[in-house]
């Protein structure tokens, strides 16, 4: 049967070993992250593919459409809000 000192010391060993093997194991995971690549532009001139743009404005021609009405103030004035402070001297 070992004596108490000598649990106490294998113990410590075991403790240490472990936070060394962790160390080693999770640094090896931890590097830097690689750079993202840039994406690959095929063109500068992006603004090109919106010479062909057409936008359908039949939808404004639906009598759902024509039958919505304004609800509350147009345009939006601004006004005081919220609580008063209480913490405010008089």
């Amino acid at each position: 049967m070992p004596q108490p000192s000598q649990n106490k010391m294998l113990i410590a060993l075991i403790v240490v070993l472990g936070f060394a093997a962790g160390y080693i194991f999770y640094s090896q995971f931890t590097g830097p992250a690689p750079a993202p690549e840039p994406p690959i532009v095929s063109g500068r001139d992006d603004l090109k593919k919106f010479e062909t743009l057409q936008i359908n404005f039949s939808v404004l021609d639906n009598a759902k459409y024509k039958t919505l009405e304004v609800f509350g103030e147009s345009p939006v004035v601004p006004g005081t809000t919220g609580k008063k402070n209480i913490f405010a001297p008089f």
